[in-house]
């Protein structure tokens, strides 16, 4: 496969949006002549067969995994595999489903002249989706810089040079989230405003629990971060329950303010808020060094546990 740019493409069981997929590819990136293009999909284990057709106008290979491990672990082992296995320039990650649409795959790659040595991200200005998903989508980007500090408005839609690529595979971040790992590492990144497209056939598979495992996986990929705010909140609990009692015994014993009852009810509270973020901190710290005592999944290293076959389509 001669190729200066890969195109890396997750799949699972969507034979017909991968076929339009390809074709309308194509078409949008055929001005781009410094960008000599081919395809790896990558069959996260699909239970339907993959039929590509081989019209196809670029070169196509399909990596078979040995079973379904999920969107983000999918991108992650194509990754590493594009890095071992296919000398390139440039990679492109995008879903086949035509929710990231072609027009702006060519819109990435003319990024990265401008944007040399960065990743190109996609940050979507519009989306398709229904309303009750955007409601649930704009809790979790809530919740992820509540927890986390840090806005996240980009998916793995994205653009990047070998040069990161060749780093960005040993960390096992992305082995849950590609992109919070991305983010994470600290490697140069830009963002280009794009639309997201319609699906080109059936229903989307991001459902409400898969939106929430998604989330999960962004916010995990921050646990040094996570564990750090929550015990640090949990601290600032045990210090205030501890001045209120002390206050309120002072109030009772050297005063006449206290009023009957009160007192024995207020410290009996803040006795349980002490309690509460003592264990609070005690799981936070546990939480933390289990997270570090479980052995790391660097994709660069591990990748070939879960690869099968390589299948050429059109070369």
């Amino acid at each position: 496969m001669s190729a200066n740019t890969i195109i890396l493409i997750p799949f699972f069981n969507d034979s017909e949006s991968l076929n339009t997929l390809l074709r309308e590819l194509g078409a949008s990136l055929a001005p781009l002549q410094q960008h000599r293009c081919a395809v790896v999909v990558v069959n996260d284990g699909s239970a339907e067969p993959l039929s590509i057709q081989k019209s196809s106008v670029f070169p196509v290979e399909v990596l078979h995994l040995q079973r379904n491990i999920g969107h983000q672990k999918a991108i992650a082992i194509g990754m590493a595999w594009v890095k071992e296995n296919r000398p390139c320039e440039t990679l492109l990650i995008m879903d086949s489903d035509g929710e990231d649409r072609p027009e702006d795959a060519a819109l990435l790659l003319q990024s990265m002249t401008s944007n040399p040595g960065k990743i190109v991200f996609a940050q979507r200005k519009s989306r398709q989706e229904g309303k009750r998903f955007r409601f649930f989508y704009r809790v979790y980007q809530l919740f992820f810089r509540v927890l986390t500090g840090r806005r996240i408005a980009y998916g793995n839609f994205m653009a990047m040079p070998k040069s990161l690529l060749d780093k960005a595979v040993y960390y096992s971040e992305i082995w849950s989230h590609v992109a919070g790992g991305l983010l994470k590492a600290g490697l140069p990144y830009a963002a280009v405003e794009t639309h997201r497209g319609k699906r080109y056939a059936g229903e989307s598979k991001m459902n409400f629990t898969a939106l929430v495992l998604h989330g999960l996986g962004a916010i995990a990929v921050f646990m040094e971060v996570i564990a750090t705010r929550l015990l640090f909140l949990s601290l600032l609990l045990i210090g205030f329950s501890l001045t209120a009692i002390l206050v309120l015994l002072g109030i009772k014993t050297f005063s006449d303010y206290a009023i009957p009852g009160w007192t024995s009810t207020v410290v009996s509270a803040m006795l349980i808020v002490l309690l509460q973020s003592f264990l609070l901190s005690l799981f936070t710290i546990f939480l933390y060094l289990s997270s570090q005592s479980q052995r790391k999944f660097i994709p660069a290293h591990h990748y070939t546990d879960y690869t099968g076959a390589v299948e050429t389509i059109n070369e």
